[in-house]
């Protein structure tokens, strides 16, 4: 079992973590797909969507790394498989994406491991 503020830095590595990803996609999605090159590589780091998802993401690996600190990897790890469900669900809302009866399927298979684990 982890202290309280373990838990705290989990929760916050994922929400970090699920927003920096997010803003990723969305700057990649303005940029549009590309040949691999200089003009390229300037579009990214010139993309406020980009740069603002790594700082995100960023501060997703700091808590991470917090977490890391107070737990067992073998036990911390598993928690890291929550960001998936948050990726599903935010890609819903904000691209449209679509929630096959698959996914859902691996959602709960998702829940279940880290219930399971989080037991031992």
């Amino acid at each position: 079992m982890l202290d309280k503020i373990t838990y705290l830095y989990i929760a916050l590595s994922a929400i970090f973590g699920i927003i920096g990803q997010l803003l990723l996609k969305r700057g990649m999605m303005r940029i549009g797909q590309s040949e691999p090159g200089l003009l390229f590589i300037k579009k990214i780091v010139l993309s406020p969507w980009v740069i603002g998802g790594l700082v995100i993401y960023a501060l997703g690996v700091v808590n991470w790394l917090l977490a890391l600190s107070g737990g067992e990897l073998s036990y911390v790890y598993p928690f890291a498989s929550l960001s998936y469900i948050g990726i599903i669900i935010g890609s819903y809302f904000i691209f449209r994406e679509r929630i096959t009866w698959t996914r859902l399927a691996g959602i709960v298979v998702i829940i279940s491991g880290v219930l399971i684990s989080s037991r031992s």
